[in-house]
């Protein structure tokens, strides 16, 4: 019969909570993020222990707030945290736990106040239809959006946090070691200390080019740790990418590092470059550009694979030539072109 743990005093949970807590900041470092890793993997009883505190996390981001109390009760209060709460015991308080909802309250209102006082300015930037941009960041990074792209910029003198809402984005980022430059594009997140890398984003899936240096594509993960998750999607973990490779990440994971076949910012030139990809992914590229949005009728044609250019200037050619080596029609309707099968 196994014994209840004190996780108030255990220090396997106690070091789990407080890996939580460094986790949760957004200037975590990858030598963090690979300690923690590492830590996790040094027992199961480490994993459990995280798990258990991640969930009690959870659990309590739904408890709702105490109500408000009055200042004369919180002034009674003599709990100074030294102990758990559950050990404590206010002597002639013959409300005790209302004092300790006041504390509570009261700390809560503190940290709250703190994290939103040390959150750094957001700046947002997009593109429309058919149009590129570039824009420069404070720390002297430039950011080169392709067309119909929304992104978020947090930057602050710890942290650099870019969001890929949508869209594609050619990232050139200024050196800065003490400041990791973060891209999170849905099911991964892209770190970089000075290199140069392309994130294209789209429906279920991020794909990363690297022009210059090195990054990490991280996966996410929401509710478990990685190395957990590892166990039953061996392909969610963190995969190293140089100058001229690139990867696929997703729900499942990331993809080993493969070759660039083509440059990765060939858009910036009004050339869409497509080696071996589904076409249900190539139209949401070229639909960036396309007057009017082309979709197809059916997974079967959106499965298509295909490998070419499309020129920017000339998506009407390119429609008619996939009509030809695919067998397609194409119908114009009143708000959008449809490819089906003849």
């Amino acid at each position: 019969m196994t014994n209840s743990i004190d996780i108030d005093r255990d220090p396997t949970h106690l070091a789990a909570a407080d890996w939580l807590v460094r986790l949760q900041s957004t200037d975590v470092s990858i030598e963090d993020t690979l300690a923690w890793q590492a830590w996790l993997n040094e027992s199961p009883r480490n994993a459990r222990a995280f798990a258990r505190i991640e969930e009690l996390s959870q659990v309590l981001r739904d408890v709702p707030a105490p109500s408000a109390v009055s200042a004369s009760q919180i002034a009674r209060d003599r709990y100074d945290a030294s102990v758990p709460i559950k050990d404590w015991h206010q002597p002639h308080a013959r409300r005790p736990w209302t004092a300790i909802a006041a504390a509570a309250s009261l700390i809560g209102l503190t940290l709250t106040l703190a994290y939103w006082k040390a959150q750094p300015a957001t700046n947002t930037f997009s593109t429309a239809i058919g149009e590129n941009r570039t824009v420069a960041l404070s720390d002297g990074s430039t950011i080169a959006l392709a067309a119909d792209t929304h992104i978020t910029a947090a930057l602050s003198g710890k942290e650099r946090n870019i969001e890929l809402i949508k869209g594609e984005a050619l990232f050139t980022v200024a050196k800065d070691a003490a400041r990791p430059f973060k891209v999170h594009a849905g099911d991964a997140t892209i770190v970089a200390v000075g290199t140069a890398f392309n994130v294209e984003r789209d429906s279920d899936r991020a794909v990363v080019s690297v022009t210059e240096g090195r990054v990490v594509v991280e996966p996410v993960s929401h509710f478990l740790p990685v190395s957990v998750l590892h166990e039953f999607k061996p392909k969610l973990r963190s995969v190293h990418l140089v100058a001229g490779q690139q990867t696929t990440a997703g729900s499942a994971g990331i993809e080993e590092p493969t070759k660039m076949e083509s440059p990765a910012t060939d858009w910036q030139t009004g050339h869409l470059a497509f080696h071996l990809q589904p076409l249900r992914y190539v139209l949401e590229d070229v639909n960036r550009y396309a007057p009017k949005p082309i979709v197809s009728a059916s997974d079967d044609v959106g499965a298509l694979v295909i490998t070419g250019t499309v020129e920017r200037e000339n998506i009407s050619g390119w429609v008619k030539s996939l009509e030809r080596a695919f067998d397609l029609q194409a119908t114009e309707e009143a708000d959008q072109i449809t490819l089906r099968a003849r």
